[in-house]
Parts: C-alpha cells; structure tokens; sequence
C-alpha cells in the first residue's frame, strides 16, 4: 500500500494538477466577490419590491445583462436550467468544470495556458449568461 510521499507525480500530471488547482482557486474568488453583488442587487431588488408603485427593478437596480452575467458567473450551467437550485451545488459544478478546464489549457498550451483559461472561461460565462436568459422565454 502506498501512501501519499511514495506517490510519483510525472510532468504532465503535475502540469495538470498546477493548472487545475490554479483555475479552482481564480474561481472560488471570482464567484466570492460576485456573491456579494448578488447579495447587494437582491437586496436592492426587494426594496423595490416593497414600494407600492413599483417600477421595473432592472432600471433601479442591477440592468438586466449584470443580472444574469453575475448569475452565470457564480453559479453557472446548475442555474442556467434550475434558477431555484441552492448556490452551492452551483459552486461545487462549476469548481469542477474550471478545475478540468484549467489542467487541460494548461498541458495543452502551456504557459500561454492562462490566457487560453480566461478566454475558454469568457465563452462559458456567456454562453451559461445566455442559457440562463433564454430561460426565461422558454419556460
């Protein structure tokens, strides 16, 4: 039986691991901060809610592509099709999903991997942003 020093690690793995561990941690922060500006619109829009006459809360509040931007970004493909599912199975999905799209921009493109990360990460945030809008005319 092996135990975790007797482990061997070869250069791909390890460049993997790097790239995996680096791509989860730029997301657990990245979804902290929007956490917040979720927190700060949804309480703006239950202000809103509560007056009598109540306008539109994408014009006080948050416009509407933030709305679903920030959504998308914490949250992800989890809220793009179950809106109502709890935040951290969101974050549980998604960590997984930039873990594994890290380690592999990271083997493939090496240290140009960042930048490949950011723009594979880009295309899914707007993509699960537009899943998430749709949505709302499809359901």
């Amino acid at each position: 039986m092996q135990t975790i020093s007797q482990l061997k690690l070869d250069q791909t793995q390890k460049t993997f691991l790097i790239g995996a561990l680096l791509a989860v941690a730029f997301f657990f922060i990245a979804a902290g901060i929007v956490e917040i500006a979720i927190g700060m619109d949804q309480e703006c829009r239950d202000s809103v809610a509560a007056v009598r006459l109540s306008p539109d809360p994408f014009t006080v509040c948050l416009p509407e592509w933030k709305h679903y931007g920030l959504r998308a970004v914490s949250r992800g493909v989890v809220w793009a099709f179950n809106p109502e599912a709890s935040p951290i199975f969101g974050w549980l999905v998604m960590s997984l999903i930039y873990a594994v799209l890290g380690g592999i921009s990271a083997q493939v493109f090496g240290r140009r991997g960042i930048i490949a990360f950011l723009g594979m990460a880009l295309a899914l945030i707007a993509l699960f942003a537009g899943l998430g809008y749709m949505k709302t005319f499809i359901a």
